[in-house]
Order: structure tokens, then C-alpha cells, then sequence
């Protein structure tokens, strides 16, 4: 179960960023309210988050998998949420996210068939499955408010820097 973990995410960010691809523009647009399509997450952002976090990540996911569940069960609860967030987008924009196909077709059944399973077999409990879910949560929230806050810090800095550069 854990090898497909690295796979669903492949797939997933195929969707969002090759075919139909777009969603870092849509994402800024419609979640952040940005008027630049590259801001406050721009393409060396996702790249670093979803490849060289990411894929190793879910590869470690797959090779560790049943002998270290306290850190399988949380990146499978972010895959979890992860599915939930575009599903939650497409309905509340009233328009397709990218990534919402494969989060329906391939994620949701995924992680869902992964907590069932695991749950029923008493190889967690219920604590390690709250602590999945809440960790997919945590990141989720921590992804909407810190490249916001990057991206303002940048603009007080760069408003900083502009009067400096008029004196001179």
C-alpha cells in the first residue's frame, strides 16, 4: 500500500503542473487573490516543495512503510487532506482545481482504504490516525499563510528600499 503512495503523488502533481497543468496561476489567483500568477508561490517554491521534499518523502514512505508508521500515517494523512483541499476548491470556486481528478480518482480511495485497513487491523489506533489527519492539516494551513507572509515581507522590503534609492 505505502509503495503507491510515491506514484499517486506523481500522477497527482502531473495533473496539476503538465496536463492539463496550471495550477500554481489558478492557485494564486483564486486561493491567494494574487493579480501576478507566479506570486506568492511561484514555480521554484512547488518545485522544491513537491520534487525534492516530496518524492523523497513518499519514497521513504514506501521503503519504511509498516516498520515506522508514526511517519508513514501523517504523509498519508497529507495526501488525505491534500485531496479534500482541491476537492474543497473546485466545489467552493465553482471551477475545476487542478488536481481534483486525480485526488478523486486516486488519492481519496488511497488514503481512505489505507486508515481503514490499518485502523481495522489494529496496527494503529486512533491517536496515530488523529495525528495523520491533523499533521495533513497543519501543513495545509502552514502552506496557505507562510508564502503569503513571505511574499508581504518582500513587498515592505522592497517599499523599504525604494525611498533609499530616490536619495541617492
Amino acid at each position: 500500500m505505502f509503495w503507491v503512495a510515491l506514484p499517486a503523488l506523481m500522477l497527482h502533481q502531473f495533473e496539476e503542473y503538465v496536463f492539463p497543468g496550471g495550477f500554481l496561476p489558478w492557485f494564486n489567483k483564486e486561493v491567494f487573490k494574487s493579480d501576478n500568477a507566479s506570486s506568492p508561490i511561484n514555480a521554484k517554491f512547488a518545485f522544491v516543495l513537491n520534487v525534492l521534499l516530496g518524492w523523497p518523502i513518499y519514497g521513504a514512505v514506501g521503503y519504511i512503510g509498516l516498520e515506522q508508521m508514526w511517519f508513514s500515517m501523517p504523509a498519508m494523512g497529507l495526501l488525505f487532506v491534500n485531496a479534500w483541499f482541491h476537492i474543497a476548491l473546485s466545489i467552493s470556486s465553482s471551477r475545476y482545481s487542478p488536481g481534483t481528478f486525480t485526488s478523486i480518482l486516486i488519492m481519496l480511495p488511497l488514503t481512505l482504504y489505507t486508515f481503514y485497513y490499518f485502523v481495522m487491523t489494529w496496527e494503529i489506533g486512533f491517536r496515530l490516525l488523529f495525528i495523520a489527519v491533523s499533521s495533513g492539516l497543519i501543513f495545509h494551513v502552514l502552506m496557505l499563510t507562510i508564502p503569503r507572509e513571505l511574499a508581504h515581507a518582500r513587498e515592505k522590503r522592497l517599499e523599504r528600499q525604494r525611498p533609499s534609492d530616490n536619495k541617492e
